[in-house]
């Protein structure tokens, strides 16, 4: 998920990660592709806006199930829908495998008119919206979802300072722990990595201000 990405424009853009699987592949064809929901698809095209892709790709080993790798983030993210969290719903899901090497990829809805806080950081950028980032992470964090690569592109604005967190390919549903806090401190190495010089101490003081008061 490195490098800034644009969502001005409801493009598709495609994210690698690299994940081991669960089990030895099936007997079958190699370069078999399964889809994972059949009926994704249809809904998919009932619902407003285009779609985001993301994806993963990974060698097929003895440590967790291959068809969970994009089973598992369409699962939580239809539970995110449920809960009311602002996060993009699923469309569809597809798993395929090639030998011992497989590719899971994943549809989303996507956001008009948002763009990542890494590009939206900065002295135009208010206090505000700093706040409105934390109470949105707070609202993730009270809920057990932990998001795996919570940095300054998967955290998106829209004009209207609202937030919506994206890319949860290796999220899930934990119970209350030290790891809110290692999400947060994630998050902070990202601003100063990609800040150029755009972020301040009272930025980060009032996305924490956000974050207790949405408690």
């Amino acid at each position: 998920m490195d490098g800034a990405r644009s969502y001005t424009t409801p493009r598709a853009s495609t994210n690698r990660s690299r994940r081991t699987s669960t089990r030895t592949p099936s007997r079958g064809p190699a370069g078999s592709a399964r889809p994972l929901r059949a009926d994704a698809a249809a809904r998919g095209s009932s619902r407003r806006g285009a779609a985001r892709a993301s994806g993963c790709c990974g060698t097929i080993g003895a440590a967790a199930s291959s068809r969970a790798s994009s089973a598992t983030p369409t699962r939580l993210l239809a539970e995110l829908e449920r809960l009311g969290l602002p996060a993009p719903p699923p469309v569809a899901a597809r798993y395929a495998k090639d030998g011992l090497v497989y590719r899971a990829d994943l549809l989303t809805v996507a956001i008009p008119g948002v763009q990542p806080l890494s590009a939206r950081m900065g002295p135009d950028l208010p206090l505000a919206a700093w706040r409105n980032v934390g109470a949105c992470i707070r609202r993730f964090h009270d809920a057990g979802v932990f998001h795996a690569d919570l940095n300054a592109h998967n955290v998106l604005l829209d004009a209207a300072d609202r937030v919506w967190l994206v890319d949860f390919d290796r999220g899930d549903r934990r119970a209350p722990g030290a790891w809110a806090q290692a999400n947060l401190a994630r998050l902070e190495r990202s601003l100063v990595k990609v800040s150029a010089g755009r972020y301040r101490a009272e930025h980060w003081a009032a996305l924490l201000e956000g974050y207790g008061r949405a408690r």
